[in-house]
């Protein structure tokens, strides 16, 4: 079982393969119940600037280039805590949202 605390994403790698991890899927979109699902994308232009345009629409706020893939990580994270608690999958805009409101300011 994928635990939230085990999230290991190489982003560069998967950024130089043309791909992008853009949300986690929480339960029903799963066929084991317990077990989240990575949802990865191709991205064939402007590679480089993907998560931070990404968390810039979803946020308002334009993180440094060497904290962003830290900052998914823990949204992807917080998302995962979110819809377990609600016991369904909730959007990543929501996450990223909550976790900007919640934790990251409090940091």
């Amino acid at each position: 079982m994928l635990n939230h605390e085990d999230l290991q994403i190489n982003y560069e790698n998967l950024l130089k393969l043309g791909y992008v991890v853009v949300d986690i899927r929480y339960k029903e979109y799963d066929i084991c119940q317990e077990t989240p699902k990575l949802v990865i994308a191709r991205v064939d232009s402007d590679r480089d600037d993907f998560y931070q345009d990404m968390l810039k629409l979803y946020t308002g706020i334009e993180f440094k280039p060497n904290e962003m893939y830290e900052i998914w990580t823990d949204i992807l994270k917080h998302k995962i805590k979110m819809s377990m608690v609600l016991n369904r999958d909730i959007a990543i805009k929501v996450a990223a949202l909550d976790f900007i409101e919640t934790v990251y300011t409090a940091k």
